[in-house]
């Protein structure tokens, strides 16, 4: 099945807490699941935030570094609807199904669902809601290292994973709705993890993995801001379904570095999903894992006479300006953010300019 119904549910991790370091330990987080309907519309959106996610856990393991903890991200906000499997925290709700059933549809101010570190088996889909809502994961490093159809949510330190491998689809995340900001996050899984598909989106400080057009969507306006995106097998990260000349559609990754387990020479920037598809990388460190020629056909009858493929200052050994495809091109100058998300992106409440 390709891009049609969700076959696969995600896995969703909130971490854990290692009092010895003052630090999230990775293999003390425990996995939550957000189980998405067979349906088309995919359920889920956290991800989890484990320190500086640059590579591997054994460098974040040996970093001498200790952090203090926030307490504005281990301790819920004033009003905030606590989740919290052990049932421990006064006032809780032992599922987030419960909890995203206390949320006020009609209240237009902020509202806030704080879930502990837990095992949680379900299926969460957020309804519309008329105000913003905040998505904050137990963490203690805010600052480092999902479908919904409700607009204007902002989701911190959680964790998306879709554990079931190689055998098609099978989405981690799904926005399909309008201003959404991802800070801090961890995105997994193997083919199509991310469905970037509709309105405003921003992806910042967010590890991101997968192999097979792992970053996809048709009509989205998406900026992924100092991302790490890690590849697990011979691929393609972006499929862009931008279907006409006229779309505002686009995906820009800035400052992102591109590594992988993959090997050399074994995943592509991206491959025209649509005809018109477009995507731009700039001034990101694109390793040894990606081709020289930089991208790739979708199939060998399709056209690319109006694809929009571009670079603009990248770096590494995945960033050979001469061997790159006839139907891609380097670009004069970078994408400004505004271009992306409008010229009062910095105002907007789902943008939070601590991470850019």
């Amino acid at each position: 099945m390709r891009r049609g119904e969700i076959e696969h549910p995600p896995v969703v991790s909130v971490p854990g807490h290692d009092k010895r370091l003052g630090t999230v330990n990775p293999r003390s987080c425990k996995q939550l699941i957000l189980q998405s309907s067979s349906s088309h519309q995919t359920p889920e959106r956290c991800r989890s935030s484990l320190l500086s996610w640059h590579s591997s856990l054994s460098r974040l393991e040996s970093s001498p570094t200790v952090r203090a903890a926030d307490p504005t991200r281990t301790t819920p906000p004033k009003g905030a609807i606590v989740v919290d499997a052990t049932g421990s925290y006064k006032g809780n709700f032992k599922t987030v199904s419960e909890g995203v059933a206390k949320l006020n549809p009609k209240k237009k101010g902020v509202q806030t669902v704080f879930v502990q570190p837990g095992v949680y088996n379900e299926q969460v889909l957020i309804s519309p809601l008329a105000g913003p809502l905040v998505l904050q994961g137990y963490t203690c490093d805010a600052k480092n290292y999902a479908s919904n159809q409700s607009d204007k949510v902002k989701v911190y330190n959680l964790n998306i994973a879709n554990t079931v491998g190689n055998v098609g689809q099978a989405l981690a995340v799904n926005v399909n709705a309008t201003d959404y900001g991802f800070y801090a996050c961890n995105l997994t899984g193997y083919q199509d993890t991310v469905l970037a598909d509709k309105g405003r989106e921003l992806f910042a400080k967010t590890y991101i993995n997968g192999a097979t057009d792992f970053v996809f969507g048709r009509y989205a306006q998406a900026w992924f801001e100092s991302c790490d995106i890690e590849t697990i097998g011979t691929g393609f990260i972006t499929a862009s379904g931008r279907e006409a000349a006229n779309s505002s559609s686009t995906y820009v990754f800035n400052r992102a570095r591109v590594f992988g387990k993959s090997g050399v020479n074994s995943t592509v920037l991206g491959r025209p999903w649509r005809p018109y598809a477009k995507v731009v990388w700039q001034n990101s460190e694109l390793g040894d894992v990606v081709k020289p020629e930089g991208w790739s056909t979708w199939d060998a009858t399709s056209s690319t006479a109006d694809v929009v493929f571009k670079e603009f200052n990248n770096s590494g050994p995945g960033a050979v300006k001469g061997s790159r495809v006839a139907f891609s091109g380097q670009l004069d100058k970078p994408v400004a953010i505004t271009v992306v998300l409008g010229q009062r992106y910095a105002k907007e409440w789902f943008v939070d300019t601590s991470y850019l």
